[in-house]
């Protein structure tokens, strides 16, 4: 029979859970993200079977822990594409005979492929009830229609290390807080103190370290595991559990470029300006030496979104207001960060 239902998943009763999946061994989004906190071992396992190849669109990958069944469920084969369709139903195949082959009782499905996987939900649907239609006179058949009301906590703490000591000492002197004004304070921060922490590279909103992105997922779910909201009390808990002469060195050394970064990051209203001027520090800094002209003319290659986005008299202004704070110095040949 099925049974039509929204919610947690992982929650679930069922004998068997279904996990969405690709073949290239990464759980980054949506429902498998949530079975990566949730089981872990499935996850080493899953990403085992990614790199011997023995995962593919229209196979399945079976893992038993914490009692449950979990069933990894490939609806694209790289990560970073859209899921497809015929993924869906070869996939669906091959779930009919294992639900026979493990005499499964109860099963729990997710909106495959829907959400991040772009297919639409209603489609998905009309396929699920067909290809189960008779699996279904035997065996209890939960589907997960899409929603987003959950979170899970992971079942391990998160190993993190001194970097993420240093994104949430950025964050807590930030009035502002988002992604990009983090990935900006970093910056910043290195920029200030002519020290290489992180590695930062062009992106869309200006100079990026995709490391940043992946250790501050690590905070959050750091968080969830001692069950604060809040980054301060995580700071503490983790400072005590890395609290080494090293540790305590390497913070002592970057507070005062932290401070000074955020300082800058406070005084810029806007997210467009940040990018702005952030963007220009990173060509002066990669190319030295480089004219107004120069500037405006390494946004448009940057790339064709970007030149769009920012005008000439922007770019002009925000080296002005550069130079005018003392963060770019002008010689005979052009623009040079300060000394």
């Amino acid at each position: 029979m099925f049974f039509y239902t929204t919610g947690d998943l992982l929650q679930s009763d069922a004998e068997a859970l279904v996990n969405t999946v690709n073949c290239e061994g990464y759980m980054g989004k949506g429902i498998a993200y949530q079975f990566k906190l949730k089981f872990p071992n499935n996850n080493k396992d899953y990403v085992k079977a990614c790199k011997n190849g023995t995962l593919r669109p229209g196979k399945l990958h079976v893992y038993k822990e914490s009692e449950k069944i979990i069933i990894n469920f490939p609806t694209k084969d790289k990560w970073r594409e859209k899921s497809r369709m015929e993924y869906i139903e070869d996939g669906l195949d091959a779930l009919v005979l294992l639900i026979k082959e493990l005499n499964i009782k109860s099963i729990a499905i997710p909106p495959l492929g829907s959400g991040n996987g772009g297919l639409i939900w209603n489609d998905v649907k009309q396929v699920l009830a067909k290809k189960l239609e008779d699996t279904a006179k035997q065996v209890a058949i939960y589907i997960y229609e899409p929603s987003r009301n959950f979170a899970t906590t992971p079942t391990q703490e998160p190993k993190l290390s001194t970097s993420a000591l240093v994104l949430m000492e950025l964050k807590g002197h930030l009035k502002k807080f988002n992604s990009l004004r983090l990935q900006k304070a970093a910056y910043f921060m290195d920029l200030f103190s002519s020290k290489k922490y992180f590695r930062f590279v062009p992106h869309k909103y200006g100079p990026y370290d995709h490391s940043i992105d992946i250790v501050s997922k690590g905070i959050r779910e750091f968080q969830q595991f001692h069950g604060t909201a809040s980054t301060k009390e995580a700071e503490k808990i983790l400072f005590n559990k890395l609290t080494s002469e090293s540790v305590n060195n390497t913070l002592q050394a970057l507070l005062p470029w932290i401070i000074k970064s955020c300082d800058f990051v406070n005084s810029i209203e806007t997210d467009h300006e940040l990018e702005c001027l952030a963007t220009i520090c990173f060509l002066i800094e990669n190319s030295g030496g480089l004219t107004a002209e120069g500037i405006v003319s390494g946004f448009k290659n940057w790339s064709e979104e970007k030149a769009k986005r920012f005008t000439e008299q922007e770019i002009i202004e925000g080296i002005q207001k550069l130079y005018m704070l003392g963060v770019i110095e002008k010689n005979l040949v052009g623009y040079n960060l300060a000394a």
